[in-house]
């Protein structure tokens, strides 16, 4: 065998074991446990920020999100046992209104627009165009909400907030039962 072929065959054995150690990799339990746990944690906090961003957006406010506001979370049944005050109550309805139809397109668009068609076809289109609207909408939230003086930088932390909230829970759910499969 001529030394070429041998190093042609010492580079496929290489490859061949680089490939089975990725495989492995790929589908550790614990790095898919790890790695979809993070996912939920950033979805989680990505989700606060945007509430904040859309009622920023809402009350008209140029404020800048500087941190992840953990107490919005209350907000839902601040406003079910009245203790909301009542100069923040729209806002904070159209922050979680767009929240839960950015969840919606996210997780059960085709049950939804199923169901809401079975009632009436013509409202079922009009939520698909309204919900993509207001998720756009969002992205400007995101946008100008966004830390920074540099436009590009803005561009990129909203498609990052958007991007997270939109995919962030389905994958890191994704993630963690694919963990469970390989155990």
């Amino acid at each position: 065998m001529s030394g070429r072929n041998q190093f042609a065959q010492g580079i496929g054995a290489v490859r061949q074991q680089f490939d089975r150690v990725h495989h492995r990799l790929g589908s550790s339990p614990i790095i898919l446990f790890f790695l979809g746990g993070l996912t939920l944690v950033l979805w989680a906090s990505a989700s606060v920020v945007q509430i904040q961003t859309s009622e920023y957006l809402a009350l008209g406010n140029a404020n800048r999100v500087a941190g992840v506001a953990w107490q919005i979370l209350i907000q839902p049944w601040l406003m079910i046992s009245g203790q909301a005050p009542i100069a923040l109550v729209t806002s904070w309805v159209y922050a979680w209104v767009v929240e839960l139809v950015t969840l919606v397109f996210a997780f059960a668009l085709s049950v939804a627009v199923a169901k809401i068609a079975v009632v009436n076809p013509f409202i079922a289109k009009v939520f698909v165009v309204a919900g993509a609207l207001l998720i756009i909408l969002n992205g400007w939230a995101d946008y100008s909400s966004s830390p920074g003086q540099n436009q590009l930088v803005q561009i990129l932390i909203a498609v990052a907030i958007g991007g997270i909230v939109v995919v962030g829970l389905p994958l890191g759910i994704g993630l963690i039962e694919k963990g469970f499969e390989e155990i």
